[in-house]
């Protein structure tokens, strides 16, 4: 029983590690701000009318080149 308490206690902790942020930035004069942890990730960039936002899991997605701009033409 004790096992089984300290395998949960484990899991629990390793999931609400991976949940919080360790990296936030902004840029104020792009008007963008980045918010990433381990196990996802958002962003929030302009627009010509309103802003856009991206999330992704996991958080390597928004290093697409498409995620960057998506308003440019193709």
């Amino acid at each position: 029983m004790k096992l089984g308490k300290l395998i949960g206690g484990i899991c629990v902790g390793a999931l609400v590690a991976g949940l919080i942020p360790y990296s936030v930035k902004q840029d104020k004069e792009a008007g963008t701000c980045e918010v990433r942890s381990l196990l996802w990730a958002w962003r929030k960039f302009p627009g010509e009318d309103k802003d856009h936002y991206a999330f992704a899991m996991p958080p390597s997605g928004l290093d697409d080149e498409t995620a960057e701009s998506p308003a440019d033409p193709v």
